[in-house]
């Protein structure tokens, strides 16, 4: 019988499908201890620092990290989250190189002219008020007012592959996810995204209060929870989308909701330090803060305001009568009185409520808890968030509030030794094989072969990860992606990330340059291979199956201990090209494994 390649690929896929669903499947339920799951290593230091702290581990960032000072390897693990979280510090010249020598293409047909250009990435520094004056404000195509965000997309993707300060690029990731906005659902939103991509990134490792004020009274946020048209209509408010998420979503969370719920006299206080607040929120409190937001709009030139796109104040807009707000009531039995005054005006009205709900004891447990889940585990352990929210509260007015609590975390002995209780979400395991094997991400190209709608590379890799339910900045609701295994850990969201492994280095998948052979050394045994690629994608060795299941692929029959041959008897396997399609059909192999996706 000939053994096609096709033969062999379906093998392979197939044994790593069945350990992958098994790794998988574990991960997601209260499963045995680690040692009884042959999947999961007892990881290093270094192997938590490149898997948990970045977006996988490159040969240049082990090669960083292994020269970080340290008498053993907890110093040197600490001195790196250390190292890391002073990410200014970091030279990321290569980077940033990197981001302006990138070409995207837009190509679009509009008042019957066509349009069909190479151009830089000029709209990632723009300002908010240049972004809207030349994106908003004009009568432009749809590919123009979104070419913005699409810029913001690209250098997303450049920074995870590529920054050497991988903690800070994670640390944007998680507040783009908590302060979801679907960058596409507005043209507005699209064309000033940079602005929102700056705010994330001021204040990714700075302090809470000052992030969340920025993200309120953004453009972005504004339009996408429309409390651009928030004003004054009875006693609710007059749109309370944004004060709904600011609650369940970005502060307090549903942990802290009494649903159902109408008597403010007898909901529990909770204290801290001289500080007394009502212990959870109920609707009452949404209209409330949705009243004191009212006239907190955007100078888009309707209503007498002007077309600037800076955040503006319409007091006209603005409900003045008292408000009651997470107000504790005063004894059991009492109603709380207001704690917004008559006439207080929309900025301190809106401030107080911000800086209320940024300071309130359950803001800090939320936070803490999904700071912890997305750095340690699906269901980190009570001990570590209260660890993390002791931090929190006691520097809710420190300037580097989030920095503060990060290193909390990763310093913890449950950070440390806490390996295998993540599932890599589909856009990570892609960064991180993209990392692993020094991949080339694409520049755009006018034409291609005289052909002008191909060469469009950034947009076909984009559409090809997109498949995967993974979308950078796509997210449709609010709650932005999940963060755990089980959303994760299904066919769909697994085939198609493995399919990108092969599809995105095609010229139709995205251009991305991956040489996995001319990395490889020469010379080199199946055994020996193997053994060079785990380390690279892994940063260890197994000890179960994966390592020999890779052997006998490459080997095919063949003395392991000798580089891979072509095959006999095999027409479309007996040469050396498809020796080269082997190695690099292993690696992708090892990219589906369980061992690759958990963190």
């Amino acid at each position: 019988m000939e053994l096609t390649r096709r033969d062999v690929l379906e093998s392979g896929v197939v044994l790593l499908a069945g350990l992958a669903a098994a790794g998988f499947a574990a991960v997601g339920t209260p499963a045995p201890p680690a040692a009884a799951c042959s999947y999961i290593q007892p990881a290093s230091l270094r192997t938590i620092a490149m898997r948990r702290l970045a977006f996988g581990p490159s040969p240049e960032l082990m090669a960083m990290y292994d020269a970080t000072p340290g008498s053993n390897d907890e110093e040197r693990f600490d001195n790196w989250v250390r190292q890391q979280l002073n990410y200014t510090a970091i030279d990321n010249t290569p980077c940033a190189n990197r981001i302006a020598a990138t070409r995207l293409k837009i190509r679009y047909t509009y008042n019957n002219r066509t349009t069909n250009e190479i151009r830089p990435l000029n709209w990632l520094n723009a300002s908010r008020e240049s972004l809207w004056q030349n994106r908003v404000v004009p009568d432009l195509a749809w590919a123009e007012r979104m070419r913005p965000y699409d810029e913001v997309r690209v250098a997303t993707w450049i920074r995870a592959v590529y920054s050497r300060r991988q903690l800070f690029e994670v640390m944007v990731d998680f507040w783009h996810n908590h302060f979801n906005v679907r960058a596409d659902s507005d043209s507005t939103i699209a064309a000033t995204w940079p602005d929102y991509d700056r705010i994330i990134r001021t204040h990714a490792l700075g302090n809470f209060n000052a992030l969340l004020l920025d993200v309120t009274k953004s453009v972005a946020m504004m339009y996408y929870l429309d409390n651009v048209s928030n004003k004054a209509g009875g006693g609710e408010g007059g749109n309370e989308n944004f004060a709904r998420e600011l609650f369940e979503l970005h502060t307090l969370g549903s942990d802290h909701y009494l649903k159902f719920y109408d008597q403010r006299e007898n909901i529990p206080v909770v204290e801290y330090g001289s500080e007394r607040f009502a212990a959870a929120y109920i609707d009452y409190d949404v209209y409330e803060a949705s009243r004191c937001l009212t006239g907190w709009t955007i100078a888009n030139g309707r209503d007498g305001r002007p077309n600037t796109g800076a955040f503006y104040l319409m007091e006209a807009w603005h409900d003045n009568f008292p408000k009651t707000v997470l107000a504790p009531a005063p004894l059991p039995g009492i109603p709380p009185a207001p704690n917004f005054p008559f006439n207080n005006g929309a900025q301190r009205d809106g401030e107080a409520a911000l800086r209320l709900v940024a300071r309130h004891p359950g803001t800090g447990r939320h936070l803490c808890k999904k700071l912890c889940q997305r750095l340690v585990a699906d269901d980190p352990p009570e001990v570590l968030i209260n660890a993390a929210y002791t931090v929190w509260m006691q520097h809710r007015d420190s300037p580097d509030q989030i920095r503060r609590v990060v290193e909390t975390i990763l310093l913890s002995p449950e950070a440390k030794n806490t390996f295998g209780s993540k599932v890599r979400r589909p856009l990570e395991a892609i960064w991180a094989f993209l990392r692993a094997t020094n991949a080339n991400l694409p520049s755009d190209v006018a034409a291609v072969n005289g052909d002008d709608t191909r060469g469009n590379y950034w947009q076909s890799l984009f559409w090809n990860v997109d498949q995967t339910g993974h979308r950078l900045f796509g997210w449709d609701t609010p709650t932005g992606h999940p963060d755990r295994a089980e959303y994760w850990a299904n066919t769909n969201a697994l085939l198609r990330s493995w399919n990108c492994f092969y599809t995105i280095p095609q010229s139709w998948g995205g251009n991305v340059g991956i040489d996995i052979v001319g990395q490889t050394p020469a010379g080199l045994s199946c055994a020996g291979i193997v053994d060079f690629w785990l380390q690279r994608m892994l940063t260890y060795t197994p000890t179960g199956d994966l390592r020999m299941l890779l052997i006998n692929f490459l080997a095919q029959g063949g003395d392991p201990n000798q580089p891979p041959q072509p095959l006999r008897g095999a027409p479309d396997w007996g040469s050396a090209e498809a020796v080269r399609d082997r190695i690099n059909t292993m690696v992708q192999l090892l990219a589906m494994s369980p061992e690759f996706w958990l963190r």
